[in-house]
């Protein structure tokens, strides 16, 4: 069956340079932050395919690329949108001949091509033609049944529901009466149902009332005769007047009377109706019509609850494989993101303003079946963000998850040097996300971003992964004394050497015993673990004496006692990691003390931030000073 395989544009609104953006012949989501292009591309299709609702748009200058910060104002002179069709059957074949593709009768192509240029009625000249040739015979019926359907974002799906004119009610019974035959059946139940009422002594007494009082007042020689009717009878009229009610809770005992307006309804239940409509309308095909039909959809997740967009997105999926449809969704919504199947994800990024966004489908980024099969799993709300994001931060666990968002706050205040307090600052502000893989999983998280410099091999955003050393358990290593690390994760320093996505920044042991190690953050995190500790005994005098004795102790006897608080803070039934770095964050975020962040991490977050171009942090580091 004919689906859309290729949208190409070039020149129109922020696609400068010619993109090419392939899509699935089921589901294809498209994600991407906002001002990235997604509207753009939902537009491109709407506007080649003369959509209802797009039919009806003046197209204006604002259509055409113009340059941003640019003193030469640069616009472009015409821009072009192109579609490539794929799975073509024989009957699309027939019906599309001057479109296919001479090399591959499966194939077809659709132009349209748009000039910077007015006529007499203020119009843009327009050119629309299939196939190679654009002085070939174009078939405006064959055009027009590629049925493409538009559900905007944040749609009033009550007013679009309302019994008017072309209601999508009406829209679907007039599609499903060309099977059924039902016009006729409707028309004459209505008939009789207007003979029976009209018979009604109240009806008649109104009605002779009426024409009386016109007699009396006209004469018999002037006065018009009158009828009353309940309904117009012709069919379409009648699917004009039809309304959908609602009813909280499906009950099939409950009478018609007990159901709603839709105005009573909640938006979002009033979306998902709406869209029903719309699926509904569009399985409604004959046997023998031309059946290509493109449904577009901004923002599905408009007013709808975690767990209703998970089941709309199930829902969605299943319908375009089932019903031949092909979906083409855009949204910037993590839920969306970690429910659908990476290989239906396209990421759209918007590097530079004056150049068009860049591409990224998933399955095109060279993950393993493995790879992908893990970051399937993994990818829950919070991880997907990093689909979203401008920079990314790895990390191991739940501890460096909650301490380096505060950290981060100290370098961007110390880089930037600023008058600021340090609370002002966050990695938000760069739209950088923390994500915590919940082990050392980077190199199947790398493989999203790492080979971005080849176009549309990965997503061209900074991500940087930060990780132990983990030497010996029984290792207590400090600045020139560091140890063998045990860490398999650590091979891909070298790999990323000269990566520009990608860099691994490594510390000489632990995250908490690293920090223990950098400038006065001993006193701070003891104070930290006695406030957890619960008891008076030897552990909280012991770590009382080390305070008051740990800045005149030498580097390994630091050390030692570095690893002595790590065990301590290790322990689940003294402490544990989490609890401890919850603390932490919750003392960093609140309390103005001095923290010295270490190298490592410092280089990680501007690498993230992308306020550090320096590439020498990348090679192996043992030192977390």
């Amino acid at each position: 069956m004919m689906y859309i395989s290729k949208l190409v544009i070039e020149g129109y609104r922020c696609f400068n340079e010619k993109t090419e953006i392939p899509l699935n012949e089921g589901l294809t989501v498209i994600l991407g932050e906002n001002g990235s292009g997604k509207s753009a591309i939902i537009d491109a299709i709407r506007l080649i395919l003369n959509e209802d609702e797009f039919g009806n748009v003046k197209i204006t200058e604002k259509e055409f690329w113009h340059s941003i910060g640019n003193t030469k104002n640069e616009i472009r002179s015409n821009f072009t949108i192109d579609l490539i069709f794929s799975g073509l059957n024989e009957k699309e074949q027939l019906a599309y001949l001057p479109w296919l593709n001479p090399n591959d009768l499966c194939s077809a192509s659709l132009h349209l091509k748009v000039q910077n240029k007015t006529n007499s009625r203020n119009q843009y000249k327009r050119e629309l033609w299939g196939g190679n040739s654009s002085s070939s015979i174009f078939e405006w019926d064959t055009y027009n049944s590629i049925q493409c359907t538009y559900l905007p974002p944040l749609r009033d799906a009550e007013q679009r529901l309302r019994a008017v004119r072309g209601s999508r009610l009406a829209r679907l019974i007039t599609k499903m009466e060309s099977k059924n035959n039902a016009r006729e059946r409707l028309e004459d139940i209505v008939k009789q149902n207007n003979k029976e009422l009209l018979k009604d002594e109240l009806i008649v007494k109104a009605k002779d009332n009426i024409k009386n009082r016109l007699i009396e007042s006209l004469g018999e020689q002037l006065a018009q005769d009158i009828s009353v009717s309940f309904s117009e009878t012709r069919f379409e009229r009648i699917i004009e007047n039809l309304k959908l009610l609602f009813y909280p809770l499906l009950d099939n005992e409950v009478s018609v009377e007990e159901f709603r307006e839709l105005s009573e309804n909640s938006l979002g239940y009033n979306n998902l109706i709406y869209l029903a409509t719309v699926l509904a309308e569009l399985e409604q095909t004959e046997e023998n019509e031309l059946s290509t039909r493109i449904l577009l959809i901004e923002e599905p997740e408009a007013h709808l609850h975690p767990q209703l967009q998970t089941k709309l997105l199930e829902y969605i999926e299943k319908q375009a494989r089932i019903s031949g449809v092909q979906v083409i969704v855009t949204t910037h919504s993590p839920i969306i993101a970690s429910s659908v199947d990476l290989n239906n994800i396209l990421v759209v990024k918007r590097t530079d303003f004056n150049n068009s966004p860049t591409i990224v489908p998933l399955k095109n980024v060279g993950l393993t079946p493995k790879q992908k099969f893990f970051l399937q799993r993994w990818m829950d709300i919070t991880k997907s963000t990093l689909l979203f994001a401008r920079g990314v931060i790895l990390v191991e666990g739940i501890a460096e998850g909650l301490v380096i968002p505060e950290l981060a706050k100290r370098v961007l205040h110390k880089y930037l040097n600023s008058k600021k307090k340090i609370s002002d600052y966050s990695l938000e502000e760069y739209s950088v996300s923390v994500i915590n893989m919940g082990g050392i999983y980077f190199e199947s998280f790398f493989q999203l971003f790492m080979n971005a410099e080849e176009q549309g091999k990965g997503i061209p955003i900074r991500c940087a992964g930060i990780t132990d050393c983990d030497p010996k358990e029984s290792d207590t290593p400090y600045v020139g004394n560091e140890c063998e690390c045990n860490n398999p994760a650590l091979k891909l320093q070298m790999i990323l050497k000269d990566n520009k996505y990608c860099r691994l920044y490594s510390n000489s042991k632990t995250f908490e015993y690293d920090l223990a190690l950098c400038g006065n953050n001993f006193l701070v995190m003891v104070d930290t673990f006695l406030e957890i500790l619960e008891t008076d005994g030897s552990i909280r005098e012991d770590f009382e004496k080390y305070k008051k004795e740990f800045i005149r102790k030498t580097d390994s006897e630091k050390a030692k006692i570095a690893k002595c608080l790590l065990d301590r803070i290790d322990n689940p039934k003294l402490c544990g990691k989490g609890l401890f770095a919850q603390h932490l964050a919750y003392k960093l975020a609140n309390e103005e003390i001095e923290f010295t962040v270490p190298n490592y991490i410092e280089k990680a977050i501007l690498w993230a931030c992308n306020l550090n171009e320096r590439s020498e942090s990348n090679v192996p580091t043992n030192s977390g000073n």
